[in-house]
């Protein structure tokens, strides 16, 4: 009796450990644009990313649009920075002021790392390919002085990702305002980053199954 039920219990967990790998492909979550988390600038980062009410400089390209009004100079700004596992990122902005109420910007964000090994839940030590992985981002902004207390601004920006063979593209948004309230060095801003459409993968994908054999995917949801 101990025995047949020691069976029962063990042959469905076998099959089961067989059919997920197999399955592996359709249950996974994928989570795109990821790079978006990643701070820009030593000063915004070192401050535990609490900036949006700080940002009067042209890093506010970054955390609150509605920033880049507040300084007076033109102004180029270059970042680098070494993530985990070998990930880079780049970034370059640039602010100009064309009169004292008005400011245009513009920025660029780029990451990206190696070729790195293809592997799968069935082929875990390598498929035998290399893919790649990077992100791209350009985005341009405007901000306005409306009194010498309020600011407002608003970037939009064009996001690609590459996966292997399948690219992602959105077009997103940044709503950001600033307000000083005359009380000492008190501020108080919002900034909403990175509104934008759902995204979904494009291109074509192998699937391995079981038996080894390959399947080509090209719709995904």
């Amino acid at each position: 009796m101990r025995i047949l039920a020691f069976i029962i219990l063990i042959i469905p967990q076998l099959m089961w450990a067989q059919l997920f790998p197999n399955l592996g492909g359709q249950r996974v979550g994928i989570s795109t644009a990821q790079f978006l988390k990643i701070g820009v600038g030593a000063r915004s980062v070192g401050m535990g990313e609490s900036y949006v009410a700080v940002a009067d400089d042209i890093e506010s390209l970054y955390w609150n649009p509605a920033g880049i009004a507040l300084f007076d100079k033109n102004a180029v700004f270059f970042s680098h920075t070494q993530w985990v596992v070998d990930v880079k990122m780049e970034y370059v902005g640039a602010v100009y002021h064309i009169n004292q109420s008005n400011s245009i910007g513009a920025a660029i964000t780029y990451l990206h790392t190696e070729d790195m090994v293809e592997t799968t839940e069935l082929q875990p030590f390598g498929t035998g390919r290399m893919f790649s992985f990077g992100d791209f981002l350009l985005g341009l902004t405007y901000a306005r002085n409306m009194t010498d207390q309020f600011s407002f601004g608003l970037s939009v920006k064009f996001m690609h990702e590459t996966i292997a063979d399948l690219t992602m593209r959105a077009v997103l948004f940044d709503l950001g305002t600033y307000y000083k309230t005359g009380w000492k060095s008190t501020r108080f801003a919002v900034s909403v980053s990175n509104f934008g459409n759902d995204m979904a993968p494009t291109g074509t994908s192998l699937n391995t199954n079981l038996n080894n054999e390959q399947t080509e995917i090209t719709e995904y949801q």
